[in-house]
C-alpha cells in the first residue's frame, strides 16, 4: 500500500538532493572552518592570479619607459609599492571572502536542517511499518 505522506517526504527530498547537488550538499561535506579555509585559499590565488595578470599588462603598457628612464633604485621603489598593494588587496579580499564563505555555510545549514528533519519522518516511517510487519507474522 502507497502512504502518501512517505511519498510526499521522498519527494521533497528527492527535488532538494537535485537543486542542493552542487549548493547545501556539498558545503556539508565540510566544517565550517575548512570549508572558509578552502574559499580562502582558491580567493587567494584568484587574486594573486589577477593582480600579477594585471601587473604584467601594465609592465608591458610602460615597458619603454621602465627601461630608458627609470634607475634601479626607482624600480626597487616600483617593486615595493607593487607589493605593498597587492598586500593591502589580499588581505581586503580575504576579508571579505572570508564573511562571504561564512554565510555560505550558514545558509546552507539552515537548509539542510529542513531536509534532515524529512528524513529522518521518513526513517521513522520506515520504521514504524517494519514493527507492523513483525507484530503481523
Amino acid at each position: 500500500m502507497i502512504r502518501t505522506n512517505k511519498v510526499k517526504i521522498m519527494t521533497r527530498a528527492a527535488v532538494f538532493e537535485k537543486h542542493e547537488e552542487r549548493g547545501s550538499l556539498y558545503i556539508s561535506r565540510f566544517f565550517k572552518t575548512d570549508y572558509i579555509g578552502l574559499g580562502l585559499l582558491k580567493s587567494a590565488i584568484s587574486l594573486t592570479f589577477a593582480f600579477g595578470l594585471g601587473v604584467c599588462m601594465w609592465g608591458l603598457y610602460f615597458s619603454e619607459e621602465l627601461m630608458t628612464q627609470k634607475s634601479i633604485e626607482d624600480l626597487i621603489g616600483i617593486g615595493r609599492n607593487i607589493l605593498l598593494w597587492y598586500a593591502a588587496a589580499l588581505v581586503a579580499f580575504l576579508a571579505v571572502s572570508a564573511v562571504i564563505y561564512a554565510i555560505r555555510y550558514s545558509r546552507a545549514q539552515k537548509k539542510l536542517k529542513g531536509y534532515r528533519s524529512g528524513l529522518r519522518k521518513l526513517l521513522k516511517l520506515y520504521q514504524e511499518e517494519d514493527k507492523q510487519k513483525e507484530r503481523s507474522v
